[in-house]
């Protein structure tokens, strides 16, 4: 497992709002102190309800069995996607040998950033993709 030093961390959410649609992207939560343009990313995981049962909130993280039809995407303050259509699968720590995906640190908009259904599966309305944030203000 890696370790890293951590600056700062926050969860941060993506909700599934409506009916979880196929191809349909679903932007990051508005998170005040981290939307505006002034953190650096630098770590990212997710998690699904085998990890985490519950949001902050109390809605409900998304089954194991539907991060296999989610993707990420990242945007920096440019609106340059630096990390496209990741598989959500791929950033829990329990599927990838226990690591924290390390990124390139870049200054990022988080309202551009979003996931994307690519196979409904079993999500529902209210269903939150659930990540950690691994950061450090600009």
């Amino acid at each position: 497992m890696n370790n890293i030093i951590v600056k700062q961390s926050q969860l941060v959410t993506a909700t599934f709002d409506g009916t979880p649609t196929v191809n349909r992207r679903y932007k990051f939560d508005d998170i005040p102190n981290l939307s505006r343009n002034n953190i650096i990313l630098y770590g990212i995981e997710a998690y699904s309800a085998a990890q985490l049962v519950k949001a902050a909130d109390g809605s409900d993280v998304i089954a194991a069995a539907d991060t296999l039809g989610v993707t990420v995407t990242l945007k920096d303050n440019q609106n340059n996607e630096f990390v496209y259509q990741m598989p959500y699968f791929n950033l829990i720590r329990s599927n990838n040998g226990g690591f924290v995906i390390l990124l390139e640190p870049k200054i990022i908009n988080l309202t551009d950033c979003y996931v994307q259904i690519n196979s409904a599966l079993g999500l529902a309305d209210g269903d939150k993709a659930v990540f950690n944030f691994y950061y450090d203000f600009v």
